[in-house]
């Protein structure tokens, strides 16, 4: 799942009342389950998430922010379908936060819905109020490496660097997209300046072992895979790595 592309509200605005319709009473209670359901979110708990946010919303359904955790809620437990209406609601009662729209690409994103995914991350990233942009336009560059469209998604990455030089994350998907394009040199490049500003990235160490075993440099691999282990001895990375280190001379 890529959960990472989800830019989760981790605070309410308390009282926040939804025109003239609900009372303070009725605020306050919306709240109190808008924020136990955040709170299971974060404990990737999104049954008891679920269970707090559809009170909520049944109390005051115009609020944008309780549909996007609802919908996140629902996307944790694979009803997509779900998980869809909840962010086309947020979308519609709030379209001037990008942080909704970028969801929404998100959920299109893990549904390989690829051009829609690519136009709601572009939507969100060119709003000028979005706090993170460079995570939307990394989601429409990830969009366009899975459509086969390399040299879109590489300028998409040097535009979420260009807000964000240090998104780690942006620098590994365009070593994927050198790596895809046969580049591999360039691709250790992109690996490297990820772990240059974060040396415990899991994924950006497990790729650049295989970029350089792509170039015959079993040891430089076997150090990466190693650190694979290190970090994250219980993952799928983890094991991919162990098979791969089953292989080095």
């Amino acid at each position: 799942m890529l959960i990472r592309f989800f830019c989760l509200t981790l605070c309410s605005s308390l009282l926040f009342i939804g025109g003239c319709s609900l009372s303070k009473k009725e605020a306050q209670q919306a709240d109190i389950h808008y924020v136990l359901g955040l709170s299971s979110l974060r404990e990737q708990n999104p049954t008891m998430a679920m269970r707090e946010l559809l009170q909520a919303v049944a109390i005051a359904p115009e609020r944008a922010d309780i549909h996007d955790a609802l919908g996140q809620a629902y996307y944790l437990k694979k009803a997509y379908p779900e998980a869809e209406a909840q962010f086309l609601k947020a979308v519609e009662l709030a379209p001037e936060d990008a942080q909704y729209e970028n969801n929404l690409a998100a959920l299109y994103l893990d549904l390989q819905r690829w051009d829609d995914a690519a136009r709601h991350f572009l939507h969100a990233a060119r709003n000028l109020f979005f706090a993170t942009p460079e995570v939307a336009f990394t989601g429409a560059g990830f969009a366009n490496f899975q459509k086969g469209n390399y040299v879109d998604a590489i300028r998409l990455y040097r535009e979420a660097l260009d807000h964000n030089p240090r998104y780690a994350q942006a620098f590994v998907y365009l070593g994927e997209t050198y790596y895809a394009m046969d580049k591999t040199e360039l691709a250790v490049a992109e690996y490297t300046r990820a772990l240059e500003i974060n040396p415990d990235y899991t994924e950006a160490n497990y790729r650049l072992g295989l970029a350089y075993l792509k170039l015959r440099q079993p040891e430089k691999a076997e150090k990466s895979f190693r650190t694979v282990l290190r970090l994250a001895p219980d993952s799928d990375l983890a094991r991919q790595s162990r098979d791969y280190l089953k292989l080095l001379p």
